[in-house]
């Protein structure tokens, strides 16, 4: 048996009737609500210089390379070519602090001849501008992390279309290569909020 058009209307009017009053209920008891204030406004805190300088990880002046200058001023003409099977104390290199893991050998990294660059697998020479191919081959997983701009720091437009408008950190200028662990930064603390927002305990859900 079809239910009658007008019976039909009676329904929908009764329930327009109670729905409105109870959404109108609703959105006072809401604007209400959230019109309350608790306790003192909290002020924003100072903005610290820490938190937004542009300097990496390891800042900008490497405090921890203790010499000055091309390393061939010392080593093409006072210190001889070593002996790879001998290990010598870092007398002249005593404010390093080598922490990287087993690599606890220099010429692991410094070419033994050329101790301005680096050493590739093969035995040639790395430049100092090319430090990230050096690190490659230990960390080629970070590297090609670093590659595809999912580990580094990286600066300027985030769809570049040229070198010249992005600005990609080297391995060497947030960790330091002797002793590599991370080191944080000072990050800007987590907004205050209201104590009227804070959840006091966890939600529990019913199965």
């Amino acid at each position: 048996m079809q239910p009658s058009a007008a019976g039909s209307t009676d329904k929908v009017g009764w329930g327009l009737l109670i729905t409105v009053p109870v959404c109108v209920v609703l959105a006072v008891v809401f604007l209400l609500t959230g019109l309350k204030t608790s306790g003192k406004p909290v002020a924003a805190k100072a903005l610290d210089p820490s938190w937004y300088t542009p300097r990496t990880a390891r800042g900008e002046l490497l405090k921890n390379k203790s010499m000055v200058g091309r390393c061939f001023l010392c080593h093409a003409y006072w210190v001889g070519p070593p002996d790879p099977n001998v290990v010598r104390p870092r007398f002249a290199h005593a404010t390093i602090r080598l922490d990287h893991g087993a690599n606890n050998r220099c010429y692991n990294c410094h070419h033994i001849y050329d101790r301005s660059n680096y050493t590739a697998d093969d035995g040639s020479r790395i430049m100092p501008s090319n430090v990230v191919k050096l690190c490659a081959r230990c960390h080629g997983l970070k590297y090609r992390d670093w590659l595809n701009g999912t580990h580094g720091v990286r600066r300027g437009k985030w769809n570049a279309r040229t070198v010249f408008e992005r600005q990609t950190f080297a391995c060497t200028q947030c960790h330091d290569p002797h002793a590599p662990r991370f080191k944080f930064k000072n990050f800007a603390p987590p907004p205050v909020w209201p104590a009227k927002f804070v959840r006091r305990k966890a939600e529990t859900f019913e199965h």
